[in-house]
């Protein structure tokens, strides 16, 4: 039985969000209509209109909360990231920066490899909800540059890179590796992958270092 639920509820909406995230964390999206998300809410379909335009932007802000769910860890990484350039701990820096690098370039690794593409295709079918999250991701990315800036005036960083190249090579390449995950030539581990950006990052101040020692 279909309950007529109190629509100035402020749960509601976000009830709404929960109850899809979980159909499409079960099932994917493509086959989830606006019935099906009323009646495992126990509400009428006119109820989950009053809160969303239509089904596409249902989805469209369920996967935008997905992908920041799915994001969180790298969220805290950041954070101490910051917290080590601050406290100038360089020891810290790269312990947070190469657990960075290893989540990030796992994320083509799961058992759904499509799942991160279809996500950001979901996000991209509502006008609005790509607006906004290219303006949170916006945020993200300011935050990486201005880390990269900033470890270049510690010296830990090579002085010549180009923050903004490698903050945008580092988030689409991250992504984009789904492609090469389980290819036979291409196919690059998340160490791997590591130590390469690593390599290109600290730069040939670090290399002259290291060659010395």
């Amino acid at each position: 039985m279909v309950l007529n639920v109190n629509t100035v509820d402020p749960f509601l909406r976000q009830r709404l969000i929960n109850v899809t995230s979980e159909m499409v964390n079960g099932t994917g999206s493509r086959g989830i209509e606006i019935v099906d998300v009323a009646e495992r809410a126990n509400v009428d379909v006119a109820t989950v209109n009053e809160f969303f335009d239509s089904r596409t932007q249902l989805i469209a802000e369920v996967q935008m909360a997905n992908y920041f769910t799915l994001v969180e860890p790298h969220h805290l990484v950041l954070s101490r990231v910051e917290a080590a350039l601050h406290s100038e701990n360089q020891t810290d820096f790269w312990r947070a920066v190469e657990e960075n690098i290893i989540m990030a370039w796992s994320t083509g690794q799961i058992n759904e490899k499509w799942g991160i593409l279809n996500l950001l295709h979901d996000i991209w079918s509502d006008p609005f909800s790509q607006s906004h999250f290219c303006d949170l991701l916006d945020i993200q990315f300011d935050r990486w540059i201005a880390v990269i800036e900033s470890a270049k005036q510690l010296g830990w960083v090579d002085e010549d890179l180009d923050a903004k190249a490698l903050t945008a090579f580092f988030w689409s390449a991250s992504v984009g590796q789904v492609i090469t995950a389980g290819s036979s030539s291409l196919d690059l581990s998340s160490s791997a992958a590591r130590d390469f950006l690593l390599s290109l990052v600290r730069g040939k101040n670090h290399r002259k270092s290291t060659a010395l020692h």
